[in-house]
């Protein structure tokens, strides 16, 4: 029976599977079925490296985790920070994390280019976003004042992380390769190098949850 820490001590060794920069993949046959155990780790990623991003002086630190409406949980993230401005905590002392780690919240863990050249042609949007006409990622999109919950806005104030699934990140890449008639590979490397600011592919978000939870984060779960 393996332990976490055997887990986390294979990740450490598992070879690196990563996203190459630029370009809109080309044409062609998309594998069918999951990830080879090498393509679950992202390459480059590092156990050293999500310790760091999740390294904090602060005392409060919260987990946000949901599967759908990516939304809901960044309203209440900008609420959480909100509640202890008002009790007077500054924001330095506040540090959020929310993972995307599974089902369409996952999409909002994109940039414009991959809402543009994915998720929109496949009509891939969550219901809320599907029924307004949007160009790119909504969650992007700066709304203002004191209750923007957009991810620029997040970033800003508090230095909010993201983790995202890398097993559901594969999963999207070969529904756009097969619908748009690409290669599930060169999808995949497209949508990895799109990430939103302060995002990191985790080799499985279920995994992320528990290993942010060990750091003394509180957790929020949402559907």
């Amino acid at each position: 029976m393996h332990t976490r820490g055997d887990f986390l001590t294979t990740a450490g060794s598992l070879a690196a599977f990563v996203p190459m920069s630029g370009g809109t993949p080309q044409p062609g046959a998309s594998p069918v079925g999951p990830p080879s155990m090498e393509e679950v780790l992202p390459r480059g990623f590092q156990l050293d490296v999500f310790d760091a991003a999740l390294a904090t002086p602060a005392k409060q630190k919260h987990l946000f985790a949901c599967i759908a409406e990516a939304g809901v949980a960044l309203t209440a993230t900008r609420s959480t920070l909100n509640a202890y401005h008002v009790l007077g905590v500054p924001a330095s002392e506040v540090q959020p994390v929310v993972v995307f780690y599974h089902g369409v919240a996952v999409l909002s863990a994109f940039d414009d280019a991959v809402w543009t050249r994915y998720v929109l042609p496949t009509n891939s949007a969550p219901p809320s976003d599907s029924k307004e006409k949007i160009a790119g990622n909504p969650l992007m999109k700066k709304k203002g004042g004191d209750w923007d919950s957009s991810i620029p806005a997040l970033v800003a104030s508090a230095n909010t992380r993201f983790f995202v699934c890398n097993l559901a990140t594969h999963g999207y890449a070969s529904r756009f390769a097969k619908q748009l008639h690409l290669s599930a590979k060169a999808v995949y490397e497209d949508l990895a190098s799109h990430l939103i600011p302060n995002a990191m592919l985790v080799p499985a978000g279920v995994w992320a949850i528990h290993a942010i939870q060990n750091r003394q984060y509180t957790l929020l779960q949402f559907s």
